[in-house]
């Protein structure tokens, strides 16, 4: 026979013999109908919880909780950071420069920083007027409202608010945006009432 035959064959005598031991299985046990049940052993009386009782010990109810006094909640008026500060500047050279969208880039930037600042809001506003977009002008002011921490920033705020609504053609509701800010008819804007007119 030739070499290689009898290799093949006897190759294919082992694989014969590999696959028939591991087709086989292990032989089960019998079954049984009743299933296997584990005994624990009794826990030793010391183990076993009991209740607490301590001698001359009483419930008592605690008494109703008192109304006391919130803290101070005003809020606290923000300084522009020195970092804001400068990117307020920028913007405002940019807008009187005509690049009103690096002055839009350089705010939405400054606003990331600090944006509680009602400033920043009113200046965004403005921006959106120059750019006429009166509607997105009317929210950045009422946000620069929301905001505002002293008179003089909310005064500013609604007249920006003011401003927007009359961009709009809404002229009653930016005559009751100027009313909230202080302004009356027949006074010069940022003359106080009861201030003469010279």
């Amino acid at each position: 026979m030739n070499p290689l035959a009898l290799f093949r064959l006897s190759l294919a005598a082992l694989s014969i013999a590999l696959l028939a031991g591991c087709a086989s299985a292990p032989p089960r046990p019998p079954a049984t109908s009743q299933p296997i049940i584990i005994q624990q052993p009794p826990i030793p009386p010391a183990v076993q919880a009991k209740p607490l009782i301590i001698p001359g010990l009483t419930e008592q109810n605690l008494p109703a909780p008192t109304e006391a006094p919130l803290p101070n909640t005003a809020p606290v008026p923000t300084a522009s950071a020195p970092a804001v500060l400068a990117l307020m500047t920028r913007a405002e050279a940019q807008t009187q420069s005509g690049d009103l969208g690096g002055a839009d880039a350089t705010l939405e930037r400054a606003v990331q920083i600090q944006p509680n600042n009602s400033r920043l809001w009113v200046d965004f506003a403005n921006l959106r007027l120059k750019q006429g977009q009166p509607a997105a002008a009317e929210q950045f002011a009422l946000r620069a409202v929301q905001y505002a921490q002293t008179n003089a920033e909310l005064q500013r705020a609604w007249m920006t608010v003011a401003a927007a609504r009359s961009a709009q053609g809404d002229t009653a509701g930016a005559a009751e945006a100027r009313r909230k800010a202080g302004f009356v008819p027949g006074q010069m804007p940022g003359q106080m009432p009861g201030q003469n007119r010279s």
